[in-house]
């Protein structure tokens, strides 16, 4: 199993049938009122700035941008701070901060380019993908 943490709401397919996980905050009034003026505002419990609510994306809008990337959505679940405890909660609420699992689609996968194989590998290829018109026409270069 890999898992690639780039940190902060953003994340990166590693490979073709790997998982994407991102979290982020939802784009609602709430999460404005409480990620924005509650948490940087009043209790200073990040930098003023860290947070714009603009850039902020719904649930909704987010599957939207990863299906049309090749992405399935395999689920999307909220996720709740306790500022008292410090602790983070599992929750069916995604009003707030959320995080969405996404996989590659099959129908999207493809073969690895001819031009990302290493030597010695073409016989391999040409025997694995023969039936492929864009793996045949890169081995004939």
């Amino acid at each position: 199993m890999k898992i690639l943490d780039v940190g902060c709401g953003g994340g990166l397919l590693t490979e073709p049938g790997g998982s994407l996980f991102i979290t982020t905050i939802n784009k609602t009034q709430l999460s404005y009122a409480l990620g924005i003026v509650f948490a940087e505002q009043i209790a200073g419990i990040v930098p003023k700035g860290t947070h714009t609510w603009e850039k902020f994306i719904s649930p909704e809008k987010l599957e939207s941008i990863l299906e049309s990337n090749g992405l399935s959505v395999q689920t999307v679940t909220g996720m709740l701070y306790n500022p008292l405890s410090g602790y983070w909660h599992w929750s069916e609420n995604t009003s707030l901060n959320y995080a969405a699992h996404a996989v590659k689609s099959k129908a999207q996968e493809h073969p690895v380019p001819a031009e990302f194989v290493f030597k010695g590998e073409t016989e391999e290829l040409r025997d694995k993908d023969s039936t492929n018109p864009g793996v045949q026409e890169e081995l004939k270069k």
